[in-house]
């Protein structure tokens, strides 16, 4: 849990998880701006501080996510 809340994001992170995140949204057709994904992008960032801290990680970790699961249903 201590890792969880001391996760910090520098430059590098932060374009890690956006390059993540944007990918997602435009394979799922999400607005960034939508309920939809900014409650994506609260997931995403928790499962970076989870420990998925490289692309491939977080990408598998999104795709085998049940709520990111259930926000694509949702966009749908």
């Amino acid at each position: 849990m201590r890792r969880f809340l001391e996760t910090a994001f520098g430059p590098q992170e932060l374009l890690l998880v956006e390059q993540a995140f944007n990918d997602w949204l435009n394979i799922q057709k999400i607005q960034k701006d939508s309920p939809e994904g900014e409650l994506a992008a609260a997931i995403v960032i928790n499962l970076y501080r989870e420990g998925h801290d490289t692309k491939n990680a977080l990408e598998l970790a999104m795709a085998d996510h049940r709520g990111l699961k259930d926000l694509i249903d949702l966009a749908s």
